[in-house]
Order: C-alpha cells, then structure tokens, then sequence
C-alpha cells in the first residue's frame, strides 16, 4: 500500500513537473534597435526548453563574422517548498553591418518538447557615418508565439518617436537630457505623455541634484518610474545614443492658452580615462589606465504647449470627456419585488481624460429610493491618454409594484478625431416590481430609510434615582500619598533649578566654554582633513589641517585670533609646561601648511605623516593642558 502510494505521489509530481517545464516554454530573437555603418554586433535566438531542431534565419543586410555557436545553461530554484527549473539554449550570430539602409532578419523556428515556434522577422536601422562604435548589447527583444498562433500580429521593441526639441542640437554632443512631448498643440483636457529620457555616450558614474519638470497648469501624473536606469541604443539625429528613460508622466491641460513647462535638471559624474604616454595597450585589459570623473550639469531647457479652449455650445449632458467614448447600461436584475435593492450599471469605455470625467445623470422614476452612486475605475495608460473603462454602480429600490421605465440616459463628450460634440444614448430600461413582503401596520405602508437604526441602548444610559453619596474620606488631601508626591515634585524643582542656574553659569563663561569644546571642534576638522587626504586634494588638506591646530590652539590657551602668533603661541605652551619639543613640532607642522598652501608641489607625500603628527599633538595637549 505504502509503495503504491509513493508510486501515484512520484508520477503526479513529474507530470506537474512537465506541465509546468511546459509552460514556460518559448523562443525569442534579441538584437540591437540601431547600428553603425561596419559595427559588429551580436543576434541571439533564445529557446527555453529542449530544442531538437533548429531552423536558421538568413541576414540581409549584414555579413555574417560567425555563428550560430550555441550555449546552454540549467537553472534550478527553490521558493516555499515548491521547485522550479528551466533549462535555456541560445543561438548567437555575430554580424557586421554593410552600407546599406537596414538589416534585415528573418524568421527562424524551433521544435521544442514537440511543440514548432517561429519568430517574426525584424529590421534594424543601420546608421551611416556614426562614430559610436560601443558595444551594442542593448537588445529588443521579441517573443515567439508556437506556430498555431503565428497569424497573430507582433510588435518589436521599439522607442516612442517624438517631436523634436527645440532649442536642442545634437551634432557632436555626448551627454544631454531630453523632455519630448507627443504633441504641443492640444485642446484642453486632451492627454499628452511627456517622457524625460538621458542620452548619453559616455560613461555615467552617478546623478545628483536631480530637479524633475514642473508642469503649472496640467493635471500630471507620473506612469514610469524606474529605480533602474535600463539603457537602449536609439539613432539621434545621425549618431547613435545609449538612451535611458528617467521618468514618464501623463498630462491633461486644465487651462487654454500657451503652458510653459519649467525645465528639468540634474548633475551627472561621467568617467573620463586617459592613457599616459609610456603605458601598453594591455593596460586596459588589466585595469590600470588612469581614470577621473568630471561633472555635467543637465537641462533640458522650457517646453511650450498650445492649449485650445473646446468649441462653444456643449451639450447639458456634455460631462468634461475629451477623447473616444462608448456608453452602455444594464440592471443587475430586471425583475424584483417591492423593497428589494438592485442597480443600474454604467460602462463608460475607450480612451481619453477617463479619470476627469463626471458621471452620467440618471433620471430614476419617482416611486424610487435612489442611493449614492460608486465608480470604478480599470484603466491603463496609452499614448491617447487612459484606455478602459470607467464602471458607475447606481443602486435603487423600488417601493411600490408595477412596471417602470428609466429614460435614456444622454451622455457628452468632444471627440478628438472629429473636433466636434458626440452625445451617447442608452435604451429606455424597464424595471418590472413585483408585490413585496408585507411591512403595514393597520393598512398604512411605512417606507424604510436610508439610514440604519442606531442602539440607542449604547448612547443614551439609565438615569440613576436618588441622592449622590458623599464620603470626605475618599478626598486626596486627606491622604498621606499628596504629601509625598508634593514633596518630591518641590525636590525636584529645586534641583532642575539649580542645574539650569548652573548650565546658565557655565555658558556665561566664554574662556571656559572655548576650552571645553576645543577637542571636539579640532576632531571635526581633522576629520574633513582626513576625507580630503583620502580623495588626494593637496590643497584642501592643508587648508583644513592648518584651520584645525590654529583652532584649537587659540580654544585651548584662550588666545584671541588677532593675537594668533608663532611667538604667542610658544611662549603660552611653554609657560604651562608644555614640552620644548612639543611645541617646536607644533611651529614646525603650522610653517608647513602654510607653505604648501602657496606652493603644493611635491607636498602630497606626506601628507598622510603630517596627519598623523597633527592628531597625535592633539592629543597630547589634551592631557597635558
């Protein structure tokens, strides 16, 4: 019985297994979206699951350098008990660009677990006289459906185009940010998407006072925001760019007439490397070229936009929509009795400010309780503004029997592609009530209410009958515990008040408080010192090292600055029986910061040694003083 059922248990597993391998089968084609006239560049076929034969596709356009070699690699991953794995095969070509127009790829197929899949075919643009000759390991990718399914449209990976910038020359530049939108020329209310995006060529270390687009005059709503910068390749002008979108934003005019949209900025650390004369081109390899980073601030300069007021003489039923609309309307249930709730359901759909739009009005008949409508709202963003549809719920109930009719319901909106009105409609929907349950008393109908009953039990209590009792001894002065407490608190009012008088005091005490805050001060200098010794920066290193013995020395011996002399200094160090050598390694450290303040050559090498000695007379004049 035992091994019966660990046989049953091991065959239900491994047809899970299957199903699930199964399932996660597919066959995608990767490759560039741009290249350059000559550029060498990579096309991989990625099949997930067992491939037991491959078809080829063909290259115009190109040359083939190499290819196909294959690749494989199994994967195996375990998440709350439950074990999944997949197993990948890849096809890689490495192609070198012609001086034509484009390249094309055709489709290649697979037979994977008995299943046929065909990509599509695709094209890549080739960019002619582009110096940018990085790498192209920026892909579009493209999902392969199995061959039953191949009459079905595809779209490859491709960037939105846009109008334009004004104001933007791209030519020889290698690093600037871009805001585009899709039009500059709408009518208020109509959607815009605004994309800002980097292009750069260069290699991005990091960002910093970063200061997004300020859009006055718009409703804005962000739709993309990555934590991750994913860089694709896109042709500019006649260069090709690693271009990353840094925000997304969807916006609807709330005024006519000419929108300025403030620009965006941000700081960018790019890596710059040079190789010095003397050094091997093997450096590279190993990582020993030399290496600086500069920053580059970023705008992307002021957008315009055009807004046109919406024509005049808008429909009563006219409810702000500016786009594409349907309207259709249904009860959850025709046919009821008396006193039982049901409702009307609205489905505004297509695409456009669905998110700004009001509700229909509807007209219910007299003899009906009507209650506060509830909207819905399934919407996803597209280049026309929201597509969905917007579900309004209007919930009744009918009180009386018989059978009546909700007029049709009249809905507006201005149509984008024909710049006029469009009224919606419904049919007139008839509601058939039958008797309800019985709630008379003597022959009289009570209708019910909207608002639920209230437990008066809880708000309202019982009055208590008779006279208040009162007992003197409950009162707190008759107990000993007062006295306590209020000799304890007099305790501490006299102490909290002392110490104040004392903080008061000491604070009074300038001398005393310069020389009790001097260490504390020096050790943040010498710490600012410290970063600066780690980044190299000669200049600032001294500067602060100088600030921070001459800080603490005037703190420490209550020097005033304007006092703050060599021959000052030593004379006060000595009369408190500082060390004669001490002290002539105290003049000796601040002659040297003062020197290489106006001279810095050849001082970085001791800089770490003179940090060192700084710290440590510090320190002992801390104890000694």
């Amino acid at each position: 019985m035992k091994n019966g059922l660990l046989k049953l248990s091991l065959i239900v597993s491994l047809v899970l297994s299957a199903s699930c391998l199964w399932a996660q089968n597919s066959f995608k084609v990767e490759a560039p979206n741009v290249v350059g006239e000559g550029e060498r560049f990579l096309v991989k076929f990625v099949a997930n699951g067992e491939v037991s034969n491959f078809t080829p596709p063909s290259f115009a356009g190109a040359d083939v350098i190499a290819g196909p070699t294959t690749s494989t690699s199994w994967s195996s991953t375990i998440i709350n008990g439950k074990r999944s794995s997949s197993y990948t095969k890849t096809y890689t070509y490495v192609l070198e660009a012609s001086d034509q127009e484009t390249v094309t790829v055709s489709s290649a197929s697979a037979e994977i677990e008995g299943t046929s899949y065909t990509t599509k075919s695709l094209t890549i643009e080739i960019v002619k006289g582009s110096s940018n000759q990085q790498s192209s390991s920026q892909t579009q990718t493209q999902q392969a459906q199995p061959s039953a399914a191949s009459s079905q449209a595809q779209t490859q990976s491709r960037s939105q185009d846009y109008d334009d910038d004004p104001g933007i020359t791209y030519g020889k530049a290698d690093l600037f940010l871009r805001l585009s939108l899709n039009k500059t020329k709408v009518f208020k209310g109509e959607p815009v998407t605004a994309v800002l995006k980097i292009y750069t060529r260069s290699n991005i270390v990091g960002f910093e006072d970063i200061k997004f687009p300020v859009f006055n005059g718009f409703w804005s709503q962000e739709t993309e925001a990555p934590q991750n910068l994913n860089f694709v390749r896109e042709k500019v002008g006649n260069q090709i760019y690693n271009s990353a979108v840094i925000r997304r934003y969807m916006l609807m005019p709330q005024k006519s007439g000419t929108l300025t949209i403030d620009p965006a900025e941000m700081v960018c650390q790019v890596e710059v490397t040079s190789r010095p004369r003397g050094r091997s081109i093997l450096d590279d390899f190993f990582d020993m070229v030399d290496k600086d980073y500069v920053k580059k601030r970023l705008s992307t300069g002021k957008l315009t936009v055009h807004v046109s007021e919406i024509p005049s003489g808008a429909p009563s039923s006219f409810g702000g929509g500016v786009g594409k609309l349907n309207m259709t309307a249904r009860l959850t249930k025709d046919s009821l009795n008396a006193n039982e709730a049901a409702s009307l359901i609205v489905e505004l759909s297509g695409s456009g400010n669905l998110n700004l739009i009001e509700n229909p009005v509807v007209s219910f008949p007299p003899d009906f309780e009507r209650y506060d409508a509830k909207s819905t709202n399934n919407f996803s963003n597209s280049i026309d503004g929201y597509s969905g549809k917007k579900t309004i719920e209007y919930p009744f109930i009918p009180r009386g029997e018989g059978v009546y009719q909700i007029p049709p319901i009249h809905y507006s909106y201005f149509n984008l592609g024909q710049r006029q009105y469009r009224t919606l409609s419904t049919d007139t929907i008839t509601v058939k009530v039958g008797k309800g349950t019985s709630q008379n008393t003597g022959g009289m109908y009570i209708p019910q209410t909207q608002k639920t009953v209230s437990n008066l039990g809880e708000d309202i209590r019982y009055i208590k009958t008779g006279l208040p009792k009162l007992n003197g001894e409950n009162f707190l002065v008759f107990n000993w515990i007062y006295y306590v407490i209020a000799a304890i608190l007099a305790g501490l009012f006299f102490l909290v008040t002392k110490l104040m008088k004392d903080r008061i005091a000491l604070r009074k005490d300038v001398v005393r408080s310069r020389n009790r805050k001097a260490n504390k001060v020096a050790r943040q200098r010498l710490k600012q010192a410290q970063t600066f010794l780690s980044q190299n920066k000669v200049q600032e290193f001294y500067e602060e090292l100088h600030k921070a013995i001459l800080g603490y020395t005037a703190d420490k011996l209550s020097i005033q600055r304007s006092d703050l002399q060599r021959d000052i200094i030593q004379e006060t160090l000595l009369s408190k029986k500082v060390p004669q050598e001490d002290v002539r390694d105290l003049i000796a450290l601040l002659d040297d910061c003062e020197m290489v303040r106006y001279s810095p050559e050849g001082a970085a090498g001791a800089m770490d040694a003179q940090y060192r000695k700084a710290a440590e007379l510090i320190s002992g004049f801390e104890n000694k003083l």
